[in-house]
Formats: C-alpha cells, sequence, structure tokens
C-alpha cells in the first residue's frame, strides 16, 4: 500500500502544472510509431502519456529497478486500456532491449548513476541511428531536500560527461522551474 501511495505521489508531481509535463513532452518532438525508453518511470506518468503520443503503432518501454513501480504501471495501463507500454525491470547487469529505441527519457534520474559516462557509453547500442536522450534534471538548490540532499547535476557537468559518453546537445530549453531540460544525440551516428 504504501508503495502504491509513493508511486501516486510521484505521478502527482510529474502531472503538476507547474512541472510543464506537455510542454515536456511537445518539445521531445515525438512521432506516431516512436519507440520510447523511459528510464527510471517511476509512477508511470510519462509512461503513459508518451503511449498516448506514440499511438498504437508505438511502443514504450516503462524501465525500473522497482518491481513494485513495474506492476503499478501494468495494472495502470490494463485499467485504462493502454498496450502499448512493456515494463523492463533492470539489475546491475544492465538494460537488454529486443529492438532499438528513438528516445530515451530519463526524469531526475541522472543524479542517481553512479557512473554516467559508461552509463551512456552502454545505452549507444540500444538508440536508432538519429535516436535521442532527453534529460531532465534537478537544479541545485540551496535549501529543501533537492539541495541539501545533493539530487541533482549541474548542467555544465551534464554537458562534460554527455561529451566523454560520445553525445552532443541536440535541444535545451529553460522553461521549467526546477529543472533543466537537454536533448542529446549521439555525435557520430554510424
Amino acid at each position: 500500500m504504501f508503495d502504491n501511495f509513493r508511486l501516486e505521489s510521484l505521478n502527482k508531481k510529474a502531472s503538476s502544472s507547474k512541472n510543464k509535463p506537455q510542454e515536456v513532452i511537445k518539445k521531445m518532438m515525438l512521432k506516431e510509431g516512436d519507440v520510447i525508453g523511459d528510464i527510471g518511470a517511476g509512477g508511470g506518468y510519462f509512461s503513459i502519456e508518451f503511449s498516448k503520443a506514440v499511438g498504437e503503432d508505438g511502443k514504450v518501454y516503462a524501465i525500473d529497478t522497482n518491481p513494485k513501480s513495474l506492476e503499478y504501471i501494468e495494472s495502470k495501463a490494463k485499467k485504462l486500456g493502454i498496450n502499448n507500454i512493456e515494463t523492463i525491470l533492470v539489475d546491475e547487469n544492465g538494460l537488454d532491449l529486443t529492438e532499438k529505441v528513438d528516445t530515451f527519457f530519463m526524469r531526475n534520474v541522472y543524479h542517481h548513476l553512479p557512473d554516467p559516462v559508461a552509463y551512456f557509453k552502454d545505452l549507444k547500442p540500444l538508440l536508432k541511428n538519429n535516436g535521442k536522450i532527453t534529460l531532465l534534471e534537478y537544479k541545485k538548490k540551496k535549501s529543501g531536500f533537492v539541495g541539501i540532499f545533493g539530487h541533482y547535476t549541474p548542467e555544465e557537468e551534464i554537458y562534460r560527461q554527455m561529451n566523454l559518453a560520445g553525445y552532443s546537445v541536440f535541444a535545451n530549453s529553460n522553461f521549467l522551474p526546477e529543472q533543466s531540460f537537454n536533448i542529446f544525440q549521439i555525435k557520430d551516428p554510424k
């Protein structure tokens, strides 16, 4: 029961108009038929929204390390009659998908990665040729949970690490009050 409350709370925060979720999705330029990987899917708010954006011919992988999150997303998708979401449980062996994706999405997950450079190098083979990675990450605050516990990564550090991993900035925007918004692409796609 606590897990469901926590996941509902995550969805409420993600869907808050203050966090501009529909503008986030619009800026990602998703198309019908796209394949999306929602890494750190949490309560699944964005997975559900992405499933609508990519349509029946598209696919959303809701990816998380918490099996309770994935059960919650599966249940919610079933109740809503959504059948283009597949849940993927990730473990220490990394992410393994049966197909390449158009876009990986991470919201407030980057600061949890122990080695972002290695992590994003490992994602490269899972991206389509023109694939993108969209990162929303908390901005530094002086107080509150984010600031006190270091739950953020400075944007300059994200740029530096993504460059080392072999990515360049495709687009960025400063429309979110508490988060940075950046889209990256592989520097030299083959």
